[in-house]
């Protein structure tokens, strides 16, 4: 039976924080700009996000010669059961690190980790080299009305095939990821950037803004929760082409299992737009779904938007786009799509506009490589120049590269996952070497 907590504190009126009432026994740790944790080590100089298991924080570490620039990642008490052998988030990385040891940063390594005992409970924390924004927030279209912001059509393909290489390097060492998307996909900063006084911090990124917390009985917050509240890092803060560099970096190794040995008790997390059909519909993940979710991801990297839009926030609208791209779902996945008759004849071929007039969402036939030739066809002309990473508006995809990645998605999107072609395949297809 799941427990209903009753509303502590007044709402935050800052846009980018965790839920405060996350601060309770068992949730977040209570942590303010200039604490220090590990016996004085890492200094807490600002916030970079927060998640539904842990808040992210922009730290010094005082014990590196240069005074390195660290993420330090809080976990919540009761995400923190586990030892640090058994998590995946701290183990997983630190294997593929001794697998690989000269793979030139494709993962995202574990600096340090520590436990920290708080009015919540005992906490795990994570220290990880700090890096950039990921290529879904490099994808935000600040400012216009319609189409995409994209990378730049060779750092695109560039980007892709980075994190097509670190997903075969994972499969080869024997592990599944488990998460990947486009927010799992990070973009290095240039080594200036991990050099930054705080002044430059502050500078580049903003003073931190807070808010005091109010309890709604109109004491102090009490010792579960801060005494105020920090605002993140606006992601385009760090979107300066003169801060990155050129290549990526793959992290969040929450979900990830060893190929061979899968957990008994495993919960997919993929969100529902990058989900494989076998996750969908029997809860299962493997090597093969990371296949179908690395798809899905290099069709956003390149056209900078969803293959599956999730913008309706509904399974029932990620199947109908689907199955208008790939056609019928295999029996019995087919007969467990409950809503297919709103929109589908009994073959997977949408019903007539007529049939579905009632509908506000129409179905219409589609296809990978049509979705291919469109990117380009919808951009606004952007007011201001965006950058030397970011291809220009109005920019279509030849006709030549539509064929190729249009083959090399249709073979890492079947449905069936023993039909989907494998990482080696992936990686060595000649979609990559374009040269433009």
């Amino acid at each position: 039976m799941s427990t209903i907590h009753q509303s502590q504190f007044i709402p935050s009126r800052l846009d980018e924080v965790e839920c405060i009432e996350e601060y309770r026994p068992g949730g977040f740790h209570p942590i303010l700009i200039g604490y220090e944790f590990a016996h004085g080590r890492y200094k807490i100089i600002h916030k970079l996000g927060f998640g539904g298991s842990s808040t992210i924080w922009l730290a010094r570490d005082k014990h590196n010669q240069s005074g390195a620039l660290v993420t330090l990642k809080a976990m919540r008490a009761d995400a923190s059961s586990k030892s640090p052998d058994d998590l995946p988030e701290i183990y997983v990385p630190r294997l593929l690190q001794a697998a690989f040891p000269n793979c030139n940063g494709v993962f995202h390594t574990v600096e340090d980790s520590f436990r920290v005992q708080g009015p919540n409970g005992d906490h795990q924390f994570i220290v990880s080299p700090l890096a950039g924004p990921s290529v879904l927030a490099m994808s935000a279209c600040p400012g216009r009305v319609s189409g995409s912001r994209r990378l730049r059509a060779d750092l695109a393909r560039s980007v892709a095939k980075h994190t097509a290489n670190a997903i075969y390097r994972m499969h080869s060492a024997g592990f599944v990821h488990g998460d990947l998307t486009t927010s799992n996909i990070l973009f290095r900063l240039s080594e200036k950037v991990l050099r930054w006084s705080d002044e430059d911090v502050y500078r580049y990124l903003g003073v931190p803004e807070t808010e005091e917390v109010r309890s709604r009985g109109g004491g102090p917050p009490g010792p579960h929760a801060p005494a105020s509240l920090v605002g993140s890092v606006e992601n385009s803060k760090l979107m300066d082409a003169a801060l990155l560099e050129e290549s990526v970096l793959v992290i969040d190794f929450g979900q990830s299992y060893a190929i061979g040995h899968p957990p008994s008790d495993y919960q997919p997390g993929t969100v529902m737009h990058y989900q494989s059909p076998e996750t969908r519909f029997e809860g299962r993940a493997g090597p093969e779904a990371d296949v179908w979710a690395l798809g899905c991801a290099i069709f956003e990297i390149r056209a900078g938007s969803p293959l599956f839009d999730s913008f309706f926030g509904s399974d029932t609208d990620i199947l109908r786009q689907a199955v208008e791209t790939l056609g019928r779902l295999p029996d019995p996945w087919w007969a467990s799509f409950a809503e297919r008759t709103r929109w589908f004849e009994e073959d997977g071929e949408p019903k007539s506009a007529q049939a579905q007039e009632r509908f506000s969402i129409q179905a219409c036939k589609s296809s990978i490589r049509e979705k291919l030739r469109e990117i380009g066809t919808q951009d606004d002309l952007p007011d201001a120049d965006e950058g030397p990473m970011v291809e220009r508006s109005g920019v279509r995809l030849l006709e030549e590269e539509v064929e190729l990645l249009g083959d090399l998605l249709e073979k890492m999107l079947r449905y069936r996952p023993a039909q989907r072609i494998g990482m080696e395949e992936v990686i060595g297809h000649p979609w990559f070497r374009i040269r433009t």
